[in-house]
This record gives structure tokens, C-alpha cells and sequence, in this order.
């Protein structure tokens, strides 16, 4: 495909560059104008579809992680048995990424699946607090360690 997305922006970039920000009057709307130039240059955009379905099947293997270990013990499976089936639903509906036939069908399986997985940790939280004196693995703790790993990269 020609041009490719990133040749796309680094047309637009140039056009805000030599166009559009020697025309802006304002400094503050210049220094803005070169920021958003600067965002539009971070990311790939030819492997931004590839990026989102990355990280999105990164979370729904944590997804399946939680709702393993929430099945593995009954009191778990009682107290967070919604939660499990909502992560069923999610993983069983979901070749979600794999249908997505744009980038925001993708993104929004993505966004989906990162609010469960928020949700997820938040229960794996309440789950350690009530349980303080239990293992990393009975607590959940490792499992929301990784958790908050990936919603923090």
C-alpha cells in the first residue's frame, strides 16, 4: 500500500510544519502545533494494528490466569463466580481480536479487555486484604503483580 499510514503522517507532519505553523500567530499555538507534530512521530503506524493485538492477547492470557485461578478454589469460585463468567464470556466471544476487521473493532476488544482485567486486579486486591496471613499463590499477589505490570507498560 502506497503511501504507507507512517508515510501518510510524515506527509501531515511536514504540511504543519512548513505550512500551517509559519501562519499560526499565537506561541502558545505553535509550541501546541509542535506537540502534536511530536505525538504523530512516536508512534508506528504501519504496526500499530499489530501493536494493539499484541497487548491485547498479552491481556486476555492474563484474563484466562485469573479466571483459572479463580476456579481453582471454591471459595473463590463462589465470591468472584460473576467475574469469572464475564471472563469466560470475553474469552469465548473473543476471537475478538482476530475478527476485528478495522483498528477500532481492535481497539475497542482491547479497551474491553483492559477494564476487565482492571477490574480483575482491583478483585485480586480485595481478595489479598481479606485474606492476609495466605500464600503469593492463595492471595493472588503474584498473579496482580503481573496484573499491574502490563496495565502499567
Amino acid at each position: 500500500m502506497r503511501p504507507t499510514p507512517s508515510e501518510t503522517i510524515a506527509g501531515i507532519r511536514a504540511i504543519l510544519k512548513d505550512v500551517v505553523e509559519p501562519e499560526v500567530g499565537s506561541e502558545y499555538a505553535r509550541s501546541r502545533l509542535r506537540e502534536i507534530r511530536a505525538v504523530l512521530a512516536q508512534i508506528d503506524w504501519n504496526d500499530a494494528w499489530a501493536h494493539v493485538r499484541r497487548r491485547d492477547r498479552e491481556i486476555r492470557g492474563l484474563l484466562t490466569e485469573v479466571r483459572e485461578w479463580i476456579e481453582a478454589d471454591p471459595e473463590r469460585a463462589d465470591r468472584f463466580a460473576d467475574l469469572a463468567a464475564r471472563i469466560g464470556a470475553a474469552r469465548d466471544g473473543s476471537a475478538q481480536d482476530d475478527s476485528a476487521e478495522t483498528f477500532a473493532e481492535l481497539n475497542a476488544c482491547h479497551d474491553a479487555d483492559a477494564a476487565l482485567l482492571v477490574e480483575a486486579g482491583e478483585a485480586l486486591a480485595r481478595w489479598g486484604r481479606d485474606h492476609p496471613d495466605a500464600g503469593p499463590e492463595e492471595s493472588g499477589r503474584e498473579l496482580r503483580m503481573h496484573i499491574l505490570q502490563r496495565l502499567g507498560s
